[in-house]
This record gives C-alpha cells, sequence and structure tokens, in this order.
C-alpha cells in the first residue's frame, strides 16, 4: 500500500508522542503474561463482532466465541478485538466498556493500537493506562504500519528519527514494561523494509531489547509470503525477537490473483480460498520455527460464516502441530540452515532495490528465490510453497544483525554478490541437501517431516520419497467381550512407548485415549457394543522404514519423525466382536493427473484449431515484449488500423505504451483465455478473444524520491477481461480492437495524480 498523506501521519505522531509517552524507564521488564514457545504455541484469533458498532454486542459476540472455542486449544489461545472511534479518547472509552465484559468473562485479549491508518493509532499515554487497569489484555497489536518512506538527507539526532519509528520503539518498551507482548505483522515487502531502512534501526535494536515480548507475524495479505517468512526466521535466529509468527489468511487468495485451480483473475462470486491452503500456511510456519499463529479474517472461523476453513483444516491443523510436537525448536532450525542472506542497508528506494533483486521476483528480479525455492510464473503465479524442499528456507537477517550470530553460519550472503539463479542454486547445493526425492516439497526438520505439494492453483500429481520414516504399528488386533475392547499387537526391537487412538467408524477422527504405554496390549474398559468403533496405535520407536507416495492439489502432509503414523485400524461393530488390523481406507476423490491454465483451446474446432493456435502465439510474443519493455514488439501486435470504442487509434496505444515504459519498471503481463470467438471467421475473417490480461509496473519511488514502489497497472475494469478482434490483413494476426479500451490513458494516468488532484480511471472519452 502506498502512503499518501504522510504530512498528516507526522503530524498524528508528533501529537501522541507529544502526550505523554515516556521510554525512559529503566530496561528491566516483568515475566511475559503468556507462554510462548514451540511445545506451547501462541494463537491468535480475531474476535467475532463489529468494532464499528455497539461495544455490547461486539463484548456479548467475543464472549460467545471464547465459549465456543475447543478445550484444547482454550489454553493457548487468545482474542484479537479492535475499536473505532471519532477519535483517540473515544476509542480508549469504548476499549474500556468491551475490556471490562471481557475481564469479568476472563476471556484473555490483545488489542490492536495501530494500523496502516494513521488516524486509528492509540496514543501510547492512552494504552498505558488500559494496560495498568485490565489484565485480561495480554498484547497489543500493530497492522501494517509503514515504513515505504525513506529519507536520503543527512540530518542524524538533529532533527530526530521519523514518528513512524520513534512510535513502534515506544510502544514496544511500553508492551515489555507491562509483561505484555506486541504483536507485529506486515504484509507485502514491509518486514524486508522494515530490517533495511537505515532510519529503522532503533526500532530492530528496541526489539532485540524486548525480544520475549516481540511477536512479529509474517502477513498473507501480499504476495510476498516466501521472502517474509525468510525474513522473520532471521530476525529470530539473529536473535532480534524470540519468536516469530504467521498470520494465515485467505485474503492471500484474492490479492493472489486466483479464482479456482487452473483459472486465474477476478471472481466476483467465486468459491473462495480452499481450505486446504490454510494448513499449507500453518505447516510453512512450523516448519520454519513459528512459534505464533494468527488468524485476522474472523468469518473463516469457528464463529464465522465459513465454517469450512475452521473445521477442514485450521482447527485439524493447529490440534496436529501442538499434540504432535511438529514446531520446529530453535537449535534444530539453526543447525539446519547452512547459509543466510543479510539485508543491505537502504537509505533510498533505489537501494531497497538491492535487495529486492535477490528477494522479490515480481518488484525485481528476485535472484535468490528462483535459484533456493524455484519460480513457476513471477507475477501470475504467487509463490506459497516453495518449489523444492532441497535448500529448506533461507533465513534472511535484518541489516544490523550482531556479527555473533552472523557467525554461526557457514556462509553470510550480502546484496549483489551472487549474480544468477543458477549461480545461487550452486552455491546452496555446497551446504544443503535434498531430505528426500521426488517432484514435491519434502523437508525433514526436528520432529517433523513434511512433504507438500508445490501448485498453488493447479491440479497436479507430484511424486515424494522419504528415505526412512518410523515404521507404523502393524497387526493390531482387537476382541471385545461385553463391554470392554483389548487390544494387541507384535513385539519390535525398536519400540519404546505406545499411543492408542479411537474414533467413531466410519466418520469420526482419531482422538488419543492413552499414551506412553509399555505393554503391547492395552483395554478400553466400557465401550457400546451398538456402536461402530476403530481404533488404532502409534509408537515412539527407532524402526524406520522409507515411504513414499504420491500428492495432488491441495496436499500437506506432516509426519512425525520419532512417533509412527497410523496406517492400520482395528473396526468393531455390533456384528463383528473380534478383528485384525486393516489398511486404514482414505476418502476416495478423483483430482485431474495434471491440469493446464494455458493455453485455452476449450471450445475451438479442428478447423479452426491452427488459427487459434497462431494467435495464442502472438499473445505470448505480446507478453515477452512487454516485460522486455520492447515498444516496437508490443505495438507488432496491433493493426496500423486498430481503434478502440472511444475512437483512439494506433498512435494513441502506440503513446500509452511508451508513457508506461517511460515510467514503470518491472513491467509484467498476466493473461488467461477465457472464450473464443469465430462466429465473423467466415464473413469477415475475424477472430474475438475473451482475455483476462493485468499489465503491472512500478516506479521505484514518488516524483519526491521518499516513497517506494508506486504500482500501476491497466485494464483498471473490475472482471480485466478485455474484447480483443483480430484478422490477418499483413501475414500476421494482429489486433483490429479491443473492448474495453486496451491500453487507455485514464487508466494509467490515473496513477500519477495525488489525492487532491483526482484523474479518475475509465473510459478516455475526448473533451471530458
Amino acid at each position: 500500500m502506498v502512503w499518501k498523506a504522510s504530512s498528516s501521519f507526522i503530524l498524528g505522531i508528533c501529537l501522541f508522542l507529544a502526550w505523554g509517552t515516556n521510554t525512559g524507564y529503566a530496561q528491566s521488564y516483568p515475566p511475559l503474561s503468556v507462554e510462548i514457545g514451540p511445545y506451547h504455541p501462541l494463537l491468535l484469533f480475531a474476535a467475532p463482532g463489529d468494532g464499528a458498532g455497539e461495544t455490547a454486542d461486539y463484548a456479548q459476540a467475543a464472549a460467545g466465541a471464547w465459549a465456543a472455542l475447543n478445550n484444547e486449544l482454550k489454553p493457548f489461545s487468545v482474542l484479537t478485538v479492535s475499536v473505532s472511534g471519532a477519535d483517540a479518547p473515544t476509542r480508549k472509552v469504548r476499549y474500556e466498556t468491551l475490556l471490562t465484559a471481557l475481564q469479568e468473562a476472563e476471556i484473555p485479549a490483545t488489542i490492536r493500537i495501530a494500523d496502516s491508518d494513521p488516524r486509528s493509532l492509540i496514543p501510547l499515554n492512552l494504552v498505558e493506562e488500559l494496560l495498568a487497569r485490565f489484565t485480561c489484555v495480554k498484547g497489543v497489536e500493530v497492522v501494517n504500519l509503514p515504513f515505504d518512506e525513506y529519507y536520503a538527507f543527512s540530518g542524524g539526532d538533529d532533527i530526530g528519527q521519523p514518528p513512524n519509528v520513534r512510535w513502534l520503539a515506544s510502544a514496544t518498551d511500553l508492551a515489555a514494561r507491562y509483561g505484555r507482548f506486541i504483536a507485529v505483522r506486515l504484509d507485502g515487502v514491509g518486514w524486508l523494509r522494515l530490517m533495511s531502512n537505515a532510519w529503522c534501526r532503533p526500532v530492530i535494536e528496541q526489539f532485540r531489547a524486548c525480544s520475549a515480548y516481540v511477536v512479529p507475524l509474517t502477513g498473507h495479505g501480499g504476495g510476498d509470503t516466501v521472502a517474509q517468512q525468510g525474513a522473520l526466521m532471521g530476525l529470530w535466529l539473529e536473535g532480534a525477537v524470540a519468536q516469530w509468527g504467521v498470520a494465515p489468511d485467505s485474503l492471500w487468495y484474492v490479492t493472489a490473483g486466483y479464482v479456482e485451480p487452473g483459472a486465474f483473475g477476478v471472481s466476483a462470486t467465486g468459491p473462495g480460498m480452499p481450505p486446504p491452503l490454510y494448513r499449507a500456511m500453518i505447516l510453512n510456519g512450523a516448519m520454519g520455527g513459528a512459534c505464533a499463529y494468527a488468524f485476522p479474517a474472523v468469518a473463516d472461523l469457528w464463529s464465522g460464516g465459513q465454517g469450512k476453513h475452521w473445521n477442514e483444516a485450521i482447527q485439524p491443523t493447529l490440534r496436529e502441530i501442538v499434540e504432535s510436537g511438529l514446531v520446529a525448536d530453535k537449535d534444530f532450525v539453526a543447525k539446519k540452515v547452512r547459509v543466510a542472506y543479510q539485508l543491505g542497508v537502504s537509505r533510498t528506494p533505489e537501494e531497497f532495490h538491492l535487495n529486492l533483486r535477490d528477494l522479490d521476483a515480481v518488484r525485481d528480479e528476485g535472484l535468490m528465490l528462483a535459484g533456493a525455492y524455484g519460480l513457476e510464473r513471477p507475477g501470475q503465479v504467487t509463490e506459497l510453497v516453495p518449489n523444492s524442499g532441497r535448500h529448506y528456507w533461507v533465513p534472511v537477517m535484518s541489516a544490523y544483525a550482531p556479527p555473533e550470530p552472523l557467525g554461526a553460519f557457514a556462509r553470510v550472503v550480502k546484496p549483489g554478490s551472487v549474480p544468477s539463479p543458477q549461480a545461487w542454486t550452486e552455491l546452496l547445493d555446497q551446504y544443503l541437501g535434498p531430505d528426500g526425492a521426488g517432484t514435491a516439497f519434502v523437508v525433514r526438520v526436528g520432529r517433523g517431516v513434511f512433504v507438500m505439494n508445490t501448485r498453488e492453483n493447479l491440479y497436479e500429481e507430484q511424486q515424494f520419497q522419504i528415505p526412512s520414516l518410523p515404521t507404523p504399528v502393524r497387526g493390531l488386533e482387537a476382541v471385545r467381550q461385553e463391554r470392554a475392547v483389548t487390544l494387541t499387537w507384535p513385539f519390535r526391537e525398536g519400540d519404546v512407548s505406545y499411543s492408542v487412538f479411537k474414533r467413531l467408524y466410519p466418520a469420526g477422527t482419531f482422538s488419543e485415549m492413552a499414551q506412553n504405554i509399555d505393554e503391547r496390549t492395552w483395554t478400553d474398559p466400557d465401550t457400546d457394543p451398538a456402536t461402530a468403533v476403530a481404533y488404532a496405535v502409534t509408537a515412539l520407536t527407532n524402526e524406520q522404514e522409507p515411504y513414499e507416495g504420491v500428492v495432488n492439489y491441495g496436499d500437506y502432509l506432516a509426519f512425525s519423525a520419532v512417533e509412527s503414523r497410523i496406517e492400520e485400524e482395528a473396526v468393531l461393530t455390533p456384528l463383528v466382536a473380534q478383528a485384525r488390523a486393516r489398511q486404514l481406507e482414505g476418502v476416495a476423490e478423483i483430482r485431474p493427473k495434471t491440469q493446464e491454465w494455458w493455453p485455452n483451446l476449450t471450445g475451438v474446432d479442428e478447423a479452426h484449431l491452427e488459427i487459434a493456435k497462431a494467435i495464442v502465439a502472438r499473445i505470448e510474443r505480446w507478453d515477452a515484449a512487454f516485460v522486455a519493455e520492447e515498444l516496437d514488439g508490443v505495438m507488432d501486435l496491433y493493426g496500423t488500423e486498430y481503434q478502440d470504442p472511444q475512437w483512439w487509434r494506433f498512435q494513441y496505444a502506440k503513446r500509452a505504451y511508451q508513457w508506461f515504459f517511460e515510467r514503470y519498471s518491472g513491467c509484467r503481463m498476466t493473461r488467461q483465455i477465457r472464450r473464443w470467438d469465430f462466429a465473423n471467421f467466415e464473413a469477415k475473417k475475424e477472430v474475438r478473444v475473451l482475455l483476462y490480461c493485468r499489465f503491472t509496473g512500478i516506479a521505484i519511488s514518488d516524483s519526491t524520491g521518499r516513497f517506494a514502489d508506486q504500482w500501476a497497472w491497466f485494464p483498471r475494469t473490475d472482471t480485466s477481461e478485455v474484447w480483443l478482434t483480430f484478422s490477418n490483413k499483413e501475414g500476421e494476426w494482429r489486433i483490429e480492437r479491443t473492448d474495453p479500451a486496451l491500453p487507455n490513458f485514464a487508466d494509467i494516468l490515473s496513477f500519477s495524480t495525488g489525492p487532491y488532484d483526482s484523474f479518475p480511471p475509465g473510459p478516455d472519452v475526448f473533451g471530458r
């Protein structure tokens, strides 16, 4: 998000700081109000209700949600609340009313004290009053506070630090002084900015001084999840924070431009993000050592309208990582990682792009991302799961990391020192090897082995082979005598202890009935003979065997490296009182083995197939020319008699593209063919194509040189779909008409004015 009203932001912050914020306290902090660690992760759930509505209704909705939360997750959980109001004192009063109700109900809460809108900030002296009064408040939350402003001049202490930097440093100290955590969530490349911006060093140093109280969260509101996770892992490994976390959010699917598997674009009424992607987001964090998991989309939780996300993915995955200890311990992560990347200090937006050259493949080249993880199609395919697990995750250290933690790595790479993706791959291959084989993502770290399909929006079967996993307990037998069921299983040399699981058959999920069993037998003393049940046994064991399989879209597997998986179950029914274990039955789901999103030749008959393929090739050439900013190559797609619905012609289109190339770099074209129309082919030799397309570019800064990465794109219609009319008059298929107009100066120039000099997008009508 580009911040426009910088003057009001600075004025507002300065006023808040003037209202009594005091950072002169001794650096001695009380114990943290909650436990946070790999075996006790912090779960932050957005409370239902309207923070802008009646406070009493909001409190009642929050209390109802807390009462309905699973008891197994409550010890780890905190509800996040946020109120709005005309001014800060009003918001404080509303918080007092809300928190009084939550405190009486003994509901732990996190309060939001800042986001990207400066009007939402609560002065820290007022925040302090809330922390002093309400023990139910376990932490405070800051969301998307902007750090995209750069000051190239050398003012030093004579002018002080930027207000947002001073405010966040002070807020961090305040939270620590009251034993509360401060959760800071940033989307996009927000963490990369904060960790490299020359003016942000005081925040990093304050984090370091209050490391036990800082919970940095990588947001999923942008397309930079992989780089952001690396950044927070680096901040953690360098000791600036004692923990880090992820904030899974179905908004990621929308901002990625995904509609459904195989479809890209904008959907007004689409199905939304498939639930398994929530599991991928959680497991990404667990394998990297994330000890905090925040869920800002209340509609996706147990109390919201999208219960499938909670029931199918969020709840079972959270329980799994807690019960199986799948969150990687810091020592295991540090041992796994051998190569780190250290950000360079950024005093200008241009210097920041020296980092993005390695770490962002949409704003820049993304050399490290391509070499370490693999990239499909930057700008069109937003990455969530690395395409290869061979290199694990590369931690990104702040520009201010001290020498000691840097010395723990075999190699620390600085910006610009590795010239290509191939060179990155060769470098990482010297220190890291694969944990498995096949085309799926496979990583072993700590107590977990993770296998993930790497396609974020495409069906594709991927093979995997894991050299060794704990061998499942096989040969379980179950015998029922009246209401008691006795289980027995074979002896194995490497077994240490056992756990027993039970479920209602066939649709129930397994619940642990007993653990740390030394004998090879166990009795369930009281079961209903009229109910069908299934039993299974796992073992903490040294018995190992290889394991292989196939994962398709939405398959994200996690195995314990010390406890065997459930592979067999013994089923007892009202008619069967004795059973030997059999292979666990999975749910049959028919999914395509492969899926092709480009080109879409659906509906094209055989007679027109070669013509369609020729037009596809021309669109691909259009794409390549736009990315290369080759004006002549782009205009070669347009016929000299081209005309748009507003009667603008060839030279208009040429000047529009030229202006875009003059102003923006990092140009990308996303595209997908929606439909073909050959109705006028016989009469006029014309072919119409409905194309979803989005042409994007980025200006490294605004005209002042202070605000970084100004995005622009066209067309700016609701669907980004354009009818292209092609004809072949000179031996090449070229565009004769576009509807709506493509390009359109009104769309492009709408990004070149400030908030008070409005130039709205839309049809570029002559004389308007």
